[in-house]
């Protein structure tokens, strides 16, 4: 795709690209993100997104979860389920520390949030409205849970949003599909990491 144009100030968004969701092994490697990530080239396409940002001097942002200290855990939903029996992503952990491959430099911030959203209670829409974000393209895992989840915050606040299709992943490939090729497209532009990279 070569047909658009960046709209205003990008920001690149990584999403839950922690050590105890992606690396093996890890607490929550049963969900399957991180096999997903790492068989489909995920890591490797956000790892081109973050050196073209940073060369362009452009915002990149991190978001890992956490679970609070006062955790409610809901009866129903295969999720909590496996999460309810796993001590897992306390803060100040390795678990909530973002992956080697992708690791921060010192001024790029890392939001924190439970459980989905990386836009509630964390601060982020305001760090990006004061540095003058426009777009966020948006990349992690997974598909179907914390991005789509990101994904529709991004909307509520009327941000212009760019997906690299090859910079997202799920556990499950037809969730994934689905989301991302009959759901997103209403709210966003879905293009590849090289082509985001041409556009900067």
């Amino acid at each position: 795709m070569s047909g658009w144009t960046m709209a205003g100030r990008p920001a690149l968004l990584i999403v839950h690209m922690q050590n105890s969701v992606i690396k093996t092994p890890s607490p929550l490697e049963v969900l399957g993100h991180g096999r997903a990530a790492h068989e489909e080239g995920v890591i490797d396409a956000i790892v081109r997104l973050v050196a073209a940002f940073r060369d362009k001097d452009l915002p990149v942002l991190y978001s890992v979860t956490y679970t609070a200290p006062d955790v409610r855990w809901p009866a129903y939903g295969g999720f909590w389920q496996t999460s309810r029996q796993i001590t897992v992503n306390r803060m100040g952990t390795w678990d909530v520390e973002v992956i080697e491959e992708l690791k921060p430099d010192p001024e790029e911030p890392i939001f924190c949030n439970w459980p989905f959203n990386p836009f509630e209670g964390t601060g982020l829409h305001e760090h990006m409205q004061e540095d003058g974000v426009d777009t966020v393209v948006l990349t992690g895992v997974a598909t179907g849970m914390s991005v789509g989840t990101a994904a529709w915050a991004l909307a509520e606040r009327f941000y212009n949003l760019i997906i690299p299709s090859n910079a997202i992943t799920d556990a499950d490939s037809e969730v994934h599909r689905v989301v991302l090729g009959q759901v997103l497209p209403a709210i966003a532009l879905i293009t590849t990491t090289e082509d985001v990279i041409k556009h900067l």
